[in-house]
């Protein structure tokens, strides 16, 4: 059995929107936050192009809701 999650697109995009809009916050703090861990949130950034990176892709209106 993989005990691999299989994430969605859109999670992984609400993720890094808002790992990438965190301020002064950490990584391990944001993938705290999102119950991942920060190996996985790093490669999920370590794989976007610079337009992924754009905070307006925000489809949710608030981060409780990411």
């Amino acid at each position: 059995m993989n005990n691999k999650s299989i994430y969605s697109d859109g999670f992984k995009e609400q993720a890094l929107v808002k790992v990438y809009s965190r301020g002064n916050r950490t990584i391990q703090a944001v993938a705290e936050e999102l119950n991942l861990n920060k190996f996985t949130l790093k490669s999920w950034m370590k794989n976007t192009t610079s337009v992924d990176k754009c905070p307006a892709q925000i489809t949710s209106k608030r981060p409780q809701e990411w």
